[in-house]
């Protein structure tokens, strides 16, 4: 241990009494409220994966894999493992609409404490965001959200000793014991990649915005969406399939523009467009004549096309007697199982 009237070892040349002795002392206890609140949270998080094991999940438990990997590779899967047992169990949106979360809170809501429940809610609000540092002080660092545009600070500043003001990151924010932590997922990202998520985000968030009251409510609901970019900036090969992949549907896209001009209706609506890049031959022509039906009678609909045309070839499917998932042609349209379960009712309703 190191004496106070001994060199600082910042190479100071001053005692360390008089030298960093404070802020040690400053960060020695940010750690130890850090350390504690970890240890509550992943406490009360065994035990939800535990609760989540139980054979009435395991489908619910596929279709939250179909949402969150991007390629059908085990061993490139198991690197993202933990990361999907976290999106699991606090973000994906079951069919009963409830997060694992709930589900767990409502089964055991008698066993649990104080602390816990509100552990529970906090979780319930947590999200993976982009953010930047605004300000590094001895035992907290300021964040700002890129997207909401609020700023927090956490106390987590061991795990963030390498970033400095104006360093970027995907993270996961949770409160625990008035104590601000990063959970499952903090990875350092460029300024550039920052911006082309926050922009990619932001345009996905306007489709959507007639569904959704603010960002913050949006980003819960399409977590899937960052741990998506995050597999991409970890694995570069899941990068290059990725590009692949969106070079062969501009390919088709292209090949489709000469058949929906063909029909002048049909080339002035974008939900048909989405319909042709997308669904089977055998399911192309019921899609397309639902939508115009449904169009006729609502005339102009607002919201993103991806949405309503995940919407129309889900219905149509079910209508066939397709075993069709939810969590399948939300993938297929890149959009979350909640917006799909929204358009798809309000077709429903009509």
């Amino acid at each position: 241990m190191l004496g106070r009237n001994e060199l600082c070892p910042c190479g100071s040349g001053r005692k360390y009494k008089r030298c960093c002795l404070n802020k040690d002392v400053v960060l020695e206890r940010a750690g130890r409220k850090v350390v504690l609140s970890q240890k509550q949270y992943s406490e009360l998080y065994t035990r939800i994966q535990e609760y989540a094991k139980q054979d009435k999940f395991k489908e619910e438990c596929e279709k939250a894999k179909e949402m969150f990997y991007i390629v059908e590779d085990e061993a490139t899967n198991e690197k993202f493992e933990r990361f999907f047992n976290t999106y699991f169990v606090q973000d994906h949106i079951m069919e009963s609409k409830k997060v694992m979360t709930v589900e767990f809170y409502e089964a055991n809501r008698d066993n649990l404490n104080t602390k816990e429940v509100e552990i529970l809610r906090n979780l319930f609000e947590s999200y993976v965001g982009i953010y930047e540092v605004k300000e590094v002080l001895d035992d907290k660092i300021l964040l700002k959200d890129c997207l909401t545009q609020k700023e927090i600070y956490t106390e987590d500043v061991n795990l963030l000793k390498d970033f400095k003001v104006g360093s970027c990151m995907i993270a996961r924010i949770v409160n625990i014991e008035d104590t601000s932590i990063l959970i499952d997922v903090t990875i350092s990202i460029s300024n550039s990649v920052k911006d082309v998520i926050c922009n990619d985000i932001v345009q996905l968030f306007n489709q959507y915005e007639d569904l959704y009251k603010d960002m913050k409510t949006f980003l819960i609901h399409h977590t899937h969406i960052l741990y998506k970019y995050m597999q991409q900036l970890l694995d570069p090969s899941i990068a290059e399939y990725l590009k692949q992949q969106k070079e062969a549907k501009m390919n088709k896209a292209t090949e489709e523009i000469a058949l929906t001009q063909e029909d002048a209706n049909e080339d002035e609506c974008k939900v048909c467009f989405v319909l042709r890049q997308n669904v089977e031959q055998e399911h192309i022509g019921s899609c397309i004549a639902f939508w115009n039906e449904y169009k006729q009678v609502h005339g102009d609909v607002k919201g993103s096309e991806n949405g309503w045309a995940a919407a129309v070839e889900y219905h149509m499917k079910k209508v066939a007697g397709e075993n069709i998932t939810q969590a399948q042609i939300s993938k297929k349209y890149e959009i979350s199982p909640s917006t799909l379960g929204k358009r798809y009712k309000d077709l429903k309703v009509s």
